[in-house]
């Protein structure tokens, strides 16, 4: 097709045909003219084309290599427009390697995950890896021990993708004499960073609330809903368990501390628009479970609702196993 053939159909219907193509399809196409090697590049385009991909959903399923992470793939199923397969296929052709399946995240056909607590972007679409810099200018990885947990987020105001990584350090007591004890006892036993990463050409890593003043480790708990990123995290050696927003245009932290006292095994979820913690520590020995919904953040104020089980139903959860 040259260009003066594709000018003969308007082009917003050709974005629109474009857009419902398959993903190697358009790549494949981007040797046919300056049109459809620039569709790639377009923000409109690719927004049209994340809106039909995401009307036939993928599954993805990440097979982890404990012992050596480049041996690691990453499994995309085919994209089914019917709802009555009751079976997946899954392609190897989208493997990646080097990726650490228990810090893997999707968001809008993006996938975040971190190679030895570096971040990595993959588009799954146009097979394109984007390796983010290291954050040098880190004064908490001058610790022996740190740890780096990303989160990846969009801002549909701006239509930005950001990437927030939260470095923290624990600084044990352990093997310390009384002295040495004494002389830190003004020193917290967690500190921790932020850092903003805009995914776009010539993006650097920038430090945000610097005047936050609650050093936390975060958990790998989160939920995104009103332009906000939730994530339960916790405080100190005590294991005090907070919930942390993130508001992803402005950039500012704020937390609250869960009632007392928090499950081993929680979730957060999305409750009719409110954020909520999903306790259900208690589900397989006793059928409970508790809802703590945030009914106003800035008074701190939680509602609980307890849900339980009745006893004919227990056999649903008796064999289960619960991370």
């Amino acid at each position: 097709m040259q260009d003066s053939e594709a000018g003969e159909i308007p082009q917003d219907l050709m974005i629109e045909i474009a857009a419902r193509l398959p993903a190697k399809s358009v790549m494949r196409f981007k040797c046919i003219s300056k049109f459809w090697s620039s569709l790639p590049l377009s923000t409109h385009f690719c927004n049209r084309f994340l809106t039909y991909q995401s009307q036939q959903p993928r599954f993805y399923m990440s097979l982890v290599h404990r012992l050596e992470y480049t041996k690691s793939l990453l499994l995309s199923s085919t994209p089914t427009t019917t709802c009555q397969s009751s079976s997946l296929e899954f392609h190897q052709d989208l493997t990646i390697r080097g990726m650490v399946g228990n810090l893997l995240r999707v968001l809008h056909g993006f996938i975040c995950f971190t190679v030895k607590s570096e971040a990595r972007i993959y588009n799954p679409s146009t097979r394109q890896l984007v390796i983010l810099p290291s954050i040098q200018e880190s004064f908490v990885k001058g610790y022996p021990h740190y740890f780096s947990l990303y989160f990846i987020c969009h801002d549909p105001v701006s239509d930005q993708y950001k990437l927030l990584c939260v470095i923290t350090a624990l600084l044990s007591r352990e093997g310390l004499d009384e002295q040495e004890k004494e002389e830190l006892a003004s020193v917290p036993e967690t500190i921790s960073e932020h850092w903003v990463f805009v995914l776009e050409a010539g993006g650097s890593w920038k430090r945000v609330a610097k005047d936050f003043q609650t050093p936390h480790h975060p958990s790998r708990l989160q939920v995104t809903m009103k332009n906000v990123l939730y994530y339960l995290a916790f405080t100190d050696s005590s294991q005090t368990c907070v919930l942390v927003s993130f508001d992803i245009r402005s950039e500012e932290l704020s937390m609250i501390k869960l009632p007392p006292p928090p499950g081993k095994r929680l979730a957060l979820i999305n409750y009719g628009g409110k954020v909520a913690v999903f306790d259900f520590s208690l589900l397989k020995e006793n059928g409970l479970v508790d809802l703590w919904v945030v009914e106003h953040w800035r008074n701190k104020e939680w509602s609980r609702k307890t849900l339980f089980l009745q006893p004919c139903q227990m056999h649903l959860v008796t064999h289960c196993f619960f991370t």
